[in-house]
């Protein structure tokens, strides 16, 4: 039985396939240039390769789901859970946000959708463990216009993220040396810079494109 499914809307996941499925689905594979499989297979997932996704997304603390996180945080994921007897649809960012306040024995959830994705993006995963860092960006062959700007990390004490000021200073920019500096300066905020693993990581992978 296949654990995810390709539709008009999307890739849909069931939160029951385990990391070792999700590893090796053919259509992750593809989908965003298999950005999936192969920030799991950066991991030793010995002793994880059985955890679900619904376990994973209650998870933190361990690199290689934090960096599972970054990934499907760039994708855009959205995560149903049943809420009171409804399905309600939540934007990753925000299910990681209350997922102390939905316990999975209480709050199951059903499925991932990952959004459809536009031709010729770009998917890039690093790591340094403890820190992970994940760049998805649309990018004009050659006006070098960027678009669709995701940007998340992860590390000690910092759970996954998106890296929302960074984003919006890129998006629909021209990129250059001078803005990608500019952009990592912001960090995550207001006395928040990024590590410098994180800060020369993201330089590497937006400077590379």
């Amino acid at each position: 039985m296949s654990i995810t499914l390709v539709r008009p809307d999307g890739l849909h996941l069931t939160t029951k396939a385990t990391l070792a499925q999700l590893a090796q689905d053919q259509n992750l594979q593809v989908f965003a240039d298999g950005l999936i499989p192969r920030i799991l297979a950066h991991f030793d997932l010995s002793s994880e390769a059985s955890l679900t996704l619904a376990e994973a997304l209650h998870r933190s603390g361990s690199p290689a789901i934090d960096a599972l996180l970054t990934g499907l945080l760039v994708l855009d994921a959205e995560v149903n859970a049943v809420i009171d007897d409804e399905t309600r649809v939540f934007p990753l960012p925000g299910f990681l946000t209350y997922r102390a306040r939905l316990p999975l024995d209480q709050f199951p959830l059903n499925l991932m959708r990952l959004p459809p994705l536009n031709e010729g993006g770009h998917y890039r995963f690093t790591a340094a463990e403890p820190y992970g860092c994940t760049v998805r960006l649309d990018l004009h062959p050659e006006l070098m216009i960027t678009g669709h700007v995701r940007l998340a990390a992860a590390g000690p004490n910092l759970p996954a993220q998106r890296l929302s000021l960074i984003e919006a200073r890129l998006d629909r920019k021209l990129l250059t040396p001078e803005l990608i500096d500019a952009a990592l300066a912001l960090g995550r905020g207001t006395e928040q810079p990024l590590h410098p693993f994180e800060a020369q990581a993201l330089r590497n992978i937006l400077s590379s494109l």
